[in-house]
């Protein structure tokens, strides 16, 4: 049986053959959450989803290991934070600093990409990376029109061509920017000051922040040669923790405090959604009467007799086709 996540109905197989779930068997693991009243965990272990891999559709595996990676991570980087603060308390906060620092730096790996760098939870889309891009700001005032290459090298090299009309607008220019722009995964916005802001995947970032180099016509940029960008990314809440657990200066409580209540609420998505994914399963389970499992069991046995006859007559019929001489296929074939 396979549950579709965006669907609010379930598929089932065609009768009379059914399929189910079944009932896993309890897993010890070192903590365990408590059960609900219907004595049924609220959530699937990590460790039932790797002992009964065909329990739901890869799909659904795929979710429920994304929501647990990213609690994980939330949970652990809270715990982290609190002992922190409860270090700094007492003047010992470089005694943690280590761990902390360690967390921050594997949050990529930890939570397998679900928590962005401001702690936000990405199931459904790659976390980004929110930047500036120096020098970009003329090219989107200037009124003489220009056509930009820009490259971005790294493991390979990419190149993309951009011409900014002349009396263009801010705002024009950004959609020409974005077309070219786009194809390098970059994609840029302005801000109600007039500001433009770049946006890419963090996968990305480290290409882009040491590789994105742009040449120009001898306007806004040299023509002779390609000019190394620095793009300066956003202070985010993992950069202030990371300052905060290296030095500890005033205003870092506040700022610990922020960090915590933001995970609080991203853990308290991930349990609604834990609650919604919970139900779907719930709705899997099929309870089988005596008479139902014999005719499921009748049903199978008699598809799987059949299916000797089936191998014998498909390979009876490519043996009559291999044997037709090749005139008479012609003539068949017109």
């Amino acid at each position: 049986m396979q549950v579709g996540l965006k669907t609010n109905s379930l598929s089932t197989t065609p009768a009379p053959v059914r399929t189910t779930p079944g009932a896993a068997s309890a897993i010890s693991r070192t903590e365990q959450r408590p059960l609900t009243s219907g004595g049924t965990p609220p959530f699937p272990e990590s460790a039932l989803l790797s002992r009964r891999p065909l329990r739901y559709n890869v799909q659904l595996n795929q979710q429920l290991t994304a929501v647990q990676k990213a609690e994980s991570y939330l949970s652990e980087t809270e715990t982290q934070l609190l002992m922190l603060r409860h270090q700094a308390m007492r003047g010992n906060e470089s005694e943690h600093a280590a761990s902390v620092t360690s967390l921050l730096q594997q949050r990529s790996e930890i939570s397998g990409g679900t928590v962005d760098r401001n702690f936000n939870v990405t199931l459904q889309q790659s976390s980004k990376v929110s930047f500036t891009l120096p020098g970009m700001e003329n090219v989107l005032e200037q009124t003489s029109g220009e056509t930009l290459v820009f490259a971005l090298g790294g493991s390979k090299r990419e190149l993309t061509a951009i011409a900014i009309p002349a009396q263009a607008t801010p705002r024009q220019a950004l959609v020409h920017l974005n077309v070219g722009l786009g194809r390098l995964g970059i994609h840029a916005t302005l801000s109600r000051e007039g500001k433009a802001m770049f946006q890419v995947d963090e996968s990305r970032w480290g290409r882009v922040s040491q590789h994105l180099s742009v040449r120009g016509e001898g306007k806004q940029f040299p023509a002779d040669a390609f000019t190394l960008l620095a793009p300066r990314a956003e202070i985010s809440r993992e950069d202030e923790i990371g300052q905060i657990s290296q030095q500890w200066e005033r205003g870092a409580g506040g700022k610990l405090q922020q960090t915590l209540e933001q995970i609080t609420r991203e853990r308290s998505k991930l349990h609604q959604h834990q609650e919604r994914v919970s139900a779907r399963i719930q709705d899997m389970a099929t309870t089988y009467t005596p008479r139902e499992a014999l005719d499921t069991a009748r049903a199978l046995g008699s598809a799987l007799a059949k299916s000797g006859t089936q191998y014998s007559l498909l390979s009876q019929a490519l043996s009559a086709q291999g044997n037709v001489s090749l005139s008479t296929v012609k003539n068949l074939l017109g």
